[in-house]
């Protein structure tokens, strides 16, 4: 008798489980429809459709175009810039083997010659000794920068002009020089000072000696 009391209580509360897991379920989609209503639980999207993808664009040659040429050769007259002549000169010495550079083999002779050890003794290292000039402050600074700018000056207009040939145009090396072509000299123009050469201006009496750092001259 108690067994069949229990089995009997195990198939009531089975179908009782039963009748209410439908109904809960029913309750859950009551209450997500309501949900989906109200805008508070978003509702079931459309179905993906996948396609396939197109296939590759493909061009109608697999010829690759030339090479373009350097901006040197496709600009002649731009003027020569110097950081890029320094780089091109550095990768043209970094060609060159450690073993067969200058600084390498002067490293690799350690022997000094007896000029070399004769001026390492004496003081100067064998320099010629000039005797001090003695000038007042107030000179080095008024007179020390126009003597420098001067011989800068000079300096700069030697090499400009040991450059020259005559019917030929100067190389351009900057941006403000003119262009190519408008430097060139005419036929007709003259060369030179002249026959009679330079002429110095008597009428400035003392500059010479000013520039010098000379006492000026008296004046009559």
């Amino acid at each position: 008798m108690a067994h069949r009391a229990r089995a009997i209580r195990i198939l009531l509360a089975g179908s009782m489980i039963a009748v209410a897991l439908p109904a809960s379920a029913q309750e859950g989609m009551f209450f997500q429809n309501a949900m989906r209503t109200f805008g508070l639980m978003p509702g079931e999207g459309p179905d993906i459709e996948y396609r396939q993808r197109p296939p590759l664009v493909v061009p109608p040659s697999s010829a690759l175009p030339r090479p373009q040429d350097p901006a040197s050769q496709r600009t002649a007259a731009w003027p020569n810039d110097p950081d890029v002549a320094a780089r091109r000169a550095e990768a043209k010495d970094a060609l060159v083997p450690a073993t067969e550079r200058e600084r390498y083999k002067l490293n690799q002779t350690p022997l000094l010659s007896q000029q070399e050890l004769r001026r390492g003794r004496v003081s100067g290292g064998g320099q010629a000794q000039t005797p001090p000039v003695t000038q007042s402050k107030t000179f080095e600074e008024n007179i020390g920068p126009i003597r420098a700018g001067r011989e800068m000056a000079a300096r700069q207009a030697a090499t400009d002009t040991s450059n020259l040939v005559h019917g030929q145009e100067p190389q351009r090396r900057l941006l403000t020089d003119p262009p190519t072509g408008y430097r060139k000299p005419a036929g007709t123009a003259p060369l030179g000072p002249g026959r009679s050469g330079p002429r110095e201006d008597t009428n400035s009496t003392g500059q010479k000696e000013f520039v010098q750092g000379l006492p000026s001259p008296s004046t009559p």
